[in-house]
């Protein structure tokens, strides 16, 4: 995902440009493939490109303001209070202002929408969309029914009103020799669709299927988000912080006591390059640096007379660093293929997880990726954790995996 990508252009009720110069309106989603990452403050480059030296040379490490051991780990319950979810942003309005019109049109000139949002959504949103728009969402078979071939699709009627919703492509089928069979009976299917439908699917499946199963030629042109810069996310984690618990609180570095969100005069940009270190770090993915930054606020110690001298009468939360994460040393390219798996497929079990690759033992490793924060696991499906999503993209860029594409 570095630098810009280049891809063919759809129709959207917007430019690219003409988006970025309407900051006071709704963005609409952007064509697959002009997807541009926020930029790298220089300090964060530099600071990334020596850890290792600075790790090994340096004996001492300059104070901070206030030191991460003193802080306070808030709790999940404590921190939805403070930053309340869901962790989507404003994507639900702009995917609204997308397809508003298309929705509205009996005769569009398409009538299939793919959008192709980077992997580790949890909060769902073409689904969320598609409930908040009452539309007619239609449900993946369960994987052992796509494995035994007993799995079929099951579509309303190819004509009507009504939008028809597929909210993830990827849980359509299991990269097995018999889980590709039901995915391109639906492609069949949809093809033949004369009724507004809007499919989902995440990037890293949406390569795959591409080369697979060609699902390119049946599907239109995608469309996909702009990426959060340092000024989105300043808007949007502003927004929550004004709705949640957090109401007239301070956000300050640890580091150096600075104000996370404090601006250069009223309309300029953060005096912190706090967020544009975040942007660059979420690779502009809104759910990755939301969960990044929710991970890093810490509470206060309770006495604490340094604060109290400085900031008198002030309630501060306080940023810590982002934190850095590492695969198991003995066992980097076992992990990488379940990491690949799962970013393609959403989620696995463990049972589906040993299908869609027979030679790793992923008992012991599900346990190890867990506890290094890699993996987090919902009933009997395991993911993808959104913090560590930077780390993993970039071990497989490294490592030569193919990389999805926005």
């Amino acid at each position: 995902m570095s630098g810009n990508y280049t891809g063919t252009k759809s129709i959207t009720s917007l430019t690219s440009e003409q988006n970025m110069n309407r900051p006071s309106e709704v963005l609409t989603f952007q064509p697959l493939g002009e997807f541009t990452l926020p930029p790298t403050p220089a300090d964060e480059t530099i600071r990334r490109f020596a850890e290792n030296i600075w790790r090994t040379l340096r004996r001492e490490k300059e104070d901070p303001f206030i030191s991460d051991d003193s802080l306070r780990i808030a709790t999940t319950r404590k921190l939805n209070k403070i930053v309340p979810p869901p962790s989507c942003g404003p994507l639900l309005a702009e995917m609204k202002e997308t397809f508003s019109d298309w929705t509205q049109d009996p005769e569009p000139a398409h009538w299939m929408q793919l959008v192709v949002l980077p992997p580790c959504d949890h909060s769902n949103v073409v689904r969320s969309w598609a409930t908040e728009g009452d539309h007619v969402i239609i449900e993946p078979p369960d994987r052992q029914s796509i494995l035994n071939g007993t799995a079929d699709v099951s579509l309303p009627e190819s004509t009507g009103e009504g939008v028809i919703v597929i909210p993830r492509l990827e849980e359509w089928f299991i990269r097995h020799r018999n889980g590709l069979k039901l995915l391109r009976r639906l492609l069949d299917h949809l093809a033949m669709m004369q009724r507004h439908c809007v499919i989902g699917c995440n990037s890293w499946a949406w390569g795959f299927f591409e080369k697979t199963v060609g699902a390119d030629l049946v599907l239109p042109i995608g469309v996909t988000l702009h990426a959060f810069d340092a000024d989105r996310l300043h808007a949007w984690f502003s927004n929550l912080v004004e709705s949640g618990e957090a109401e007239g609180k301070v956000f300050r570095l640890n580091k150096n006591g600075e104000d996370i969100f404090q601006l250069n005069g009223e309309e300029g940009s953060p005096k912190s390059d706090y967020l544009m270190t975040l942007a660059a770090r979420s690779l502009g993915i809104p759910w990755v640096a939301w969960h990044l930054w929710r991970s890093s606020l810490r509470l206060a110690p309770k006495d604490n007379n340094r604060i109290a001298d400085q900031f008198p009468g002030e309630q501060a939360l306080w940023v810590a660093e982002l934190d850095d994460f590492h695969l198991p040393k003995n066992h980097v390219s076992t992990a990488l293929l379940a990491l690949h798996a799962l970013l393609l497929h959403h989620s696995l079990t463990a049972e589906e997880l040993s299908l869609v690759l027979p030679s790793v033992d992923e008992s012991n490793l599900l346990v190890a990726l867990l506890e290094a924060e890699f993996v987090q696991r919902d009933g009997d499906n395991y993911y993808c954790c959104p913090t560590a999503y930077p780390t993993i993209r970039q071990c497989l860029n490294d490592a030569g995996f193919p990389l999805d594409r926005l």
